[in-house]
Parts: structure tokens; C-alpha cells; sequence
């Protein structure tokens, strides 16, 4: 006879084989086979008195009870997690594991120091820390939390903007003594020009004057990388002018190892503001909103370091 009470660890089994997208995906992740995973999802299904999955060669799809067993089972589930938290924290400590994934400049150049401090702050929680650009999806990444630098942030997720990011052109003083000093556009264009790869090996480089009036200039930068330290290296070696966020090289441009080319011009990079990114299913735990709070009061602190001259 089935026991038709719910099993909690049937549901975590059944979230789980959903987020993965097939069996033999969710199999691994629980740590069983795909014959036992299959067994309880057919326990699943009696127990409910309703088909839950379509199963084929590649994946699965969830049917009408399937999501609304779905849905209902993320939140259950997530609540069990907020409460055992709660629990662990009744005595002022804040315990759990925090998933969260980063941008790769933002996470070398600025934010991984802050992720040191935090772990010396809150030995209690756990950190599963991802650097790449690479957001995709959340839930099936098994991630928590992202930031994210974009000028439109995905609408799967709940997006909230954190702060601004203003690009800027530069280069070391003896490249541009070198080089020739640059004051206008067409100058720039015969310069080596060092850019994030994103940004495509030809494009249009895109600068407002402080009056509004929008600039452009075709491209083809000699040198492109996704790494931004390594970006940053290769404009502090003197390679050409590089275009970057100003978080990745304003203490250069304070020190004088870097110089702004075409300061009166705004150049639009890659993504205009860091969003906070979450699922839009999930409740975050307390563990994730003190990490969370701990990176705003960190960015707070820096933001005006990473504006322009005329905006601080």
C-alpha cells in the first residue's frame, strides 16, 4: 500500500530532477542512480495521484501538477532552510551557505578582498563562490546570487540595481608621450586600442559629450581579452589606450600610472549599472542577505572613487 503522506525528501528529489532537466543530471547531483531516481519519482507520482513529469530521450517537462508541485516545493523548501537558519541564529550568530556568482572584473579587480573579509566576519557561513561572466540561469546553476554588469538586466530574474558603472579611455603618460597627446576622435582611431572582447573585434565606440551629444567611431582594437586584470596589465604596460570601468583603474588614474584620453567624452563599455540578481521563486535565506548587505555597504563606500571628476 502507498503512503500517501507527503515526503519532504521525495520533494527535494522531484525540485532537484526539475532544475537539472533530465534524470541521469539529477541522479548525479542527489548521488544515486538514475534507476533509484526514476523509482521515486514514481512513488512521487502515486502519492499525489497525478503524472508529474513527461520524460524523453533528453530531458524532461513538467506537467500542469508538475508545476504547481514545483513552485510549492521551492518555497517549502526554501522556508525549511530560512527556518533552520533561523534556528542556528537564535543565538545572534548568522549561519548557512551562500551560492553566488561574479563578474569577472568586478570579482578579481575589486570584490574578491571583499569575499575574504566577509568569510573572516561570518565564519559560520559558507561560501560557493563563482568568477565568470556567464550568468545563465540561477536556478539551474545552482546559485543563489549574481551581480551582474549589464545596462538590461534579464527579466527571468529579479534585477536590483546596485550602483553605476561609468567607462572610461586611458593609457600611461609615457605611451601618450610617445604616441602623440590625443584630442580628438580620429586620433584615437589611429591608436592601439586595448578593449573587453564582448564588445565584439569590430564595433562601433560609442562617447557622449558632457553636453549630450552622442560620438561615434568604428574600431578594430588591437588587443581584446574577457580578463579584466589582464586588460589592465596591458594598458599599465603601455600597449595602448584601454577602454575599462572605472572600478578597475581608478587608483591607477588617482596615482598617475594612468591617464584619462578624451576626459571631456563619456564612452559607453559593457553594461551601464551592477544589478543584484536573484530567482524569482526563491526567498533568500539570512546567510545570503547578509552577503548581500555586506557588498552594498563595500560598493557604497567605493562609488564615488568610481565616478568621473565632474560627477563625484
Amino acid at each position: 500500500m502507498i503512503d500517501k503522506e507527503l515526503d519532504l525528501n521525495l520533494v527535494r528529489l522531484f525540485v532537484a530532477m526539475v532544475e537539472s532537466r533530465n534524470l541521469s543530471a539529477a541522479a548525479e547531483r542527489c548521488g544515486m542512480t538514475r534507476s533509484n531516481m526514476s523509482h521515486r519519482l514514481k512513488r512521487l507520482e502515486l502519492a499525489m495521484g497525478s503524472q508529474l513529469l513527461r520524460r524523453t530521450t533528453r530531458h524532461v517537462e513538467l506537467t500542469q501538477a508538475g508545476q504547481l508541485l514545483y513552485q510549492h516545493g521551492v518555497r517549502l523548501l526554501d522556508e525549511m532552510r530560512t527556518a533552520q537558519a533561523s534556528i542556528h541564529s537564535l543565538d545572534g550568530t548568522v549561519r548557512g551557505d551562500v551560492r553566488i556568482r561574479l563578474p569577472t572584473g568586478l570579482g578579481h579587480l575589486y570584490l574578491a578582498p571583499v569575499l575574504l573579509d566577509f568569510t573572516r566576519r561570518y565564519p559560520d557561513i559558507s561560501l560557493r563562490v563563482h568568477i565568470n561572466d556567464a550568468i545563465g540561469d540561477l536556478v539551474s546553476a545552482e546559485v543563489d546570487m549574481a551581480l551582474k554588469i549589464t545596462s538590461a538586466p534579464p527579466e527571468d530574474h529579479v534585477a536590483r540595481r546596485i550602483c553605476d558603472v561609468q567607462w572610461c579611455l586611458c593609457a600611461t603618460p609615457a605611451f601618450l608621450r610617445d604616441q602623440g597627446q590625443v584630442t580628438t576622435l580620429e586620433q584615437l582611431g589611429r591608436c592601439s586600442l586595448i578593449a573587453p572582447q564582448s564588445l565584439g573585434r569590430r564595433f562601433d565606440l560609442r562617447c557622449k559629450r558632457e553636453d549630450g551629444d552622442p560620438l561615434l567611431l568604428r574600431v578594430a582594437p588591437r588587443l581584446q581579452s574577457g580578463d579584466y586584470p589582464f586588460l589592465r596589465d596591458a594598458v599599465l604596460a603601455g600597449l595602448g589606450v584601454a577602454l575599462l570601468p572605472r572600478y578597475a583603474v581608478w587608483s591607477q588614474l588617482r596615482d598617475g600610472e594612468l591617464v584619462e584620453v578624451l576626459p571631456e567624452l563619456e564612452p559607453e563599455g559593457v553594461g551601464n549599472a551592477i544589478y543584484l540578481l536573484t530567482a524569482p521563486n526563491r526567498f533568500p535565506s539570512m546567510a545570503t542577505r547578509t552577503l548581500v548587505e555586506h557588498l552594498r555597504e563595500h560598493i557604497e563606500q567605493h562609488r564615488s572613487d568610481w565616478q568621473r571628476a565632474s560627477a563625484a
